[in-house]
């Protein structure tokens, strides 16, 4: 029984694990947003509105 709750959480931990690498890895390789300068002034947030 011990043994069975362990693998399911080292196998819960591993998936979450792998899927943060994947959504870091996709997070450094997308292209880069192009600014306008109008957005400077307003900050990083403005994109999003």
């Amino acid at each position: 029984m011990r043994y069975n709750i362990m693998l399911q959480l080292v196998s819960f931990l591993t998936l979450v694990l792998l899927g943060m690498a994947a959504f870091f890895a996709w997070m450094q390789n997308r292209p880069a947003i192009e600014q306008s300068p109008s957005a400077d002034k307003e900050g990083i947030l403005s994109e999003w509105y």
